[in-house]
């Protein structure tokens, strides 16, 4: 009950008070009624809003609730193994009484082994006693503290909830630890927290049972949060100081790296490349307009993959959050200085340069992420107040913003109004287009073929769990065997299919999967269909100037249907992943394989393989409702070692979406595994004897249309349909005559023929 009484701020008579408060107003406060049960971690949706109790629709376990981590403190895997739980599992739990070490969740590797629920309830009792406001004053009342060789101090802004606490703990684990290149990185955790808000205390409870030192600065008043960042500089104890907020992430690069960049660089402060949630960059710093007094993010909006990098590290004018420093330097640059927080962290990187007479560095290689909110460093409860102080701090802004839009060959058009204009209005401050040097909206062609910029528009969403998505792996080597051709290439996940960068685009090319996709203008479009015709409708396809689809007959009957030219161009293989690697892979050997997720049904090949009695290795989710656990291999295989379990297995099982099947869509799984060496074992469609027909004239591919046809292939064995010379051949010739790069081939003659007639035609018509 003392969990919950100092979330709500009072005392109950008893638990059933507590019971009472929390259905009637702690739920819908987003409140913890219990350490291993956090609403927010659970589902994230607004519950002030919601008519179900989040508790309640735990207990009840619909849409796959049990399955779902609830705490950083309980993992239902972890408690409960592969058993399927006929009841919640943190009931069961917590009926085994304790203490007992909890069974931490995968992403909490931040807090330290071996932890009970009594050393949670320890944690909540000296979290209620603390006073963050004396620490606080304390040191900055004090002399500075003394700084330890190799130890960073992280300095956390933004932390204003348990969310935001726990996410950026959950950051700062992964990157402290030691990988094959880097030692691991000593830290100590300062975090900035409102003052008396009750919303962070479950956050700073767990906090405290953190593997590293975790102190707490309160954040008071207006300008409380550089006053807070002051404290915490005062009282840092590490080398350097590296100031992050909450709604910061790191993507790639260890904070050994940081240092290691730092020092090489000899720069005063060190940012990384920020990509917004979307895979967009948020910022590789701030530049400044020829005439204007407002930062503006350098090269916001933009795909990553469409920039060229011109060095390792280069220096912009400023840098927000992240920002790596000495801390010594921090302290010096900050002084007793309260001014708004509006800025704060650009500001304190430019007087960083100045104060040290080295540059803010930009380091490519090393990776952050932003999250979509605003936070403290750009927007404020004060903004004109706050922007009147950056602008007299900074009446003459730094140098440096045309020498690097010289050496990025960019020629920016700045838009929107003066912050200071419209105070209120953030979302109209100053921004950029980043137009080409020289080029208006169109591509420069110096090269023969030219060189265009080529966006792919995927239906896989931004999220890390899009590597488990086939068209993600597809678009990438589709885009790595245009790059070959001399393009430029960049893919765009589902909700960057509008972006407003799109303006620099030359080429948009829709891999038409699940979902359609919105067209920018001044394009040369290219639908190429791969999966899901039956989504498709001509209205969509009429959109485009080129269109393809990977099936011969369904390409045939939509041209003659629709009245619009539809070329056949079927799905392929990446011949730089998919060959044959004689290395085993002894989990698969003599068994079937099959690779892919259950897609909530009991798929028919899988089902009665298992039925049949064959072995089998499945690998893939939500195949617990249907499968026995012996026959779950995994739930993911890294496309960057797959061809090792076609190749090792003894059939590599394929199957079809059945609108595919029926419209002759042959899925890519089929090349790959052709590729790998693997002996397929597909079920028939047509097209497949065109695939293989100059390498298996006779029998073709082991296929099935019927139950008895799978206990036929299955009681002969693969050695009947395949012997080691034949899968040699077929892989040489499906990585030969179905790779990438003959499909980019393909697209970019396509491409250039049209581009060709519509530039004539243009000339006619002038």
């Amino acid at each position: 009950m003392e969990w919950y009484q100092c979330q709500a701020g009072r005392t109950f008579a008893d638990r059933a008070e507590a019971v009472s408060h929390y259905v009637e107003e702690g739920r819908r406060a987003g409140w913890s009624p219990h350490p291993l049960f956090l609403p927010a971690r659970f589902d994230p949706r607004r519950w002030d809003s919601d008519e179900t109790d989040p508790l309640v629709a735990y207990l009840e376990g619909a849409d796959g609730a049990w399955e779902k981590s609830t705490s950083p403190l309980f993992d239902p895997a972890r408690a409960h193994g592969s058993r399927r739980p006929d009841r919640a599992p943190l009931a069961s739990l917590l009926e085994d009484g304790d203490p007992q070490v909890l069974p931490l969740a995968p992403d909490a590797g931040w807090l330290r082994d071996g932890i009970t629920l009594l050393d949670v309830r320890e944690a909540m009792r000296a979290h209620a006693g603390e006073s963050a406001d004396e620490e606080a004053a304390s040191w900055r009342s004090g002399p500075a503290a003394d700084t330890v060789p190799g130890l960073m101090s992280v300095v956390v802004a933004d932390c204003a909830s348990t969310p935001e606490v726990l996410a950026a703990l959950g950051a700062i684990d992964p990157v402290t630890r030691a990988t094959a290149g880097r030692p691991a990185q000593s830290v100590e955790v300062v975090l900035l927290v409102p003052d008396e808000d009750r919303r962070v205390s479950v956050g700073l409870a767990l906090a405290s049972l953190a593997r590293w030192e975790v102190r707490v600065v309160s954040v008071s008043g207006p300008a409380g949060t550089v006053a807070a960042i002051t404290s915490a500089a005062h009282g840092a104890r590490g080398e350097h100081t590296l100031l992050m907020s909450a709604r910061n992430g790191f993507r790639r690069g260890t904070l050994a790296d940081w240092r290691t960049a730092f020092s090489e660089s000899g720069a005063a402060a060190v940012h990384p490349l920020v990509l917004t949630s979307r895979h967009l960059v948020s910022d590789a710093g701030v530049v400044y307009p020829p005439y204007g007094k407002d930062p503006v993010p350098f090269l916001g909006g933009m795909h990553p993959d469409s920039v060229v990098w011109p060095a390792p590290r280069f220096s912009v004018p400023g840098a927000p959050v992240p920002l790596l420093a000495r801390t010594e330097s921090v302290r010096a640059a900050l002084g007793d200085d309260e001014a708004g927080d509006l800025w704060a962290d650009i500001s304190l990187s430019q007087r960083l340069a100045v104060q040290e007479r080295r540059p803010v560095v930009v380091v490519p290689d090393l990776v952050g992420t932003r999250a979509a909110a605003a936070g403290t460093f750009d927007s404020s409860p004060q903004p004109e107040e706050d922007l009147l102080a950056f602008r007299t701090a900074w009446r003459q802004v730094p140098s440096g913003s045309a020498d690097l839009f010289r050496t990025f060959g960019v020629s920016p058009v700045f838009l929107g109004v003066s912050a200071l204009s419209a105070p209120e209005n953030e979302r109209s401050w100053t921004r950029a287009l980043w137009l080409p040097a020289g080029a208006g909206h169109g591509a420069t062609v110096v090269e023969s073929p030219p060189s265009l910029r080529w966006a792919i528009k995927i239906a896989a969403p931004s999220a890390d769990r899009a590597r488990q998505w086939g068209d993600f792996h597809f678009a990438n080597s589709l885009a790595d065997a245009l790059r070959a051709l001399g393009q430029r290439a960049v893919v765009d996940h589902r909700l960057n299919d509008a972006r407003y960068s799109s303006y620099a685009d030359d080429v948009v090319l829709t891999l038409r999967g699940l979902f359609a996709v919105t067209l920018p203008t001044n394009v040369t479009s290219v639908a190429w269909v791969i999966s899901h015709p039956d989504a498709v409708t001509a209205r969509e396809l009429e959109n485009y100037d080129l269109r393809y689809a990977a099936s011969p007959s369904w390409a045939r009957d939509v041209s003659s249907t629709w009245g619009q030219p539809v070329r056949p161009l079927l799905q392929c293989t990446d011949p730089s992943r998919f060959y044959i690697d004689d290395e085993p892979v002894p989990e698969v050997v003599g068994k079937a394989l099959f690779v892919g997720n259950s897609r909530g049904e009991a798929r028919p090949v899988v089902m009665h393989t298992v039925a049949s009695g064959t072995p089998i290795a499945v690998y893939g989710e939500h195949w617990e409702e249907f499968l026995p656990p012996e026959a779950i291999a995994g739930t993911y295989v890294p496309n960057e070692i797959l061809r090792r379990y076609y190749r090792s297995a003894a059939w590599a099982l394929n199957d079809h979406w059945a609108d595919m099947r029926d419209l002759g869509f042959v899925s890519n799984r089929v090349f790959d595994v052709l590729a790998s060496g693997g002996r397929l074992l597909t079920d028939d469609i047509d097209g497949l004897d065109e695939i293989t027909r100059t390498v298996l004239p006779e029998r073709g591919l082991a296929r099935f249309r019927t139950v008895e046809d799978l206990d036929a292939a299955f009681a002969g064995g693969s050695g009947a349909w395949y012997d080691d010379t034949s899968l040699r051949a077929l892989s040489d010739h499906v990585r030969k005559e179905h790779s990438f790069g003959a499909r980019a081939q393909v697209l970019l003659e396509g491409v250039l023929a049209h581009r060709a007639s519509a530039s004539v035609g243009a000339s006619r018509s002038s």
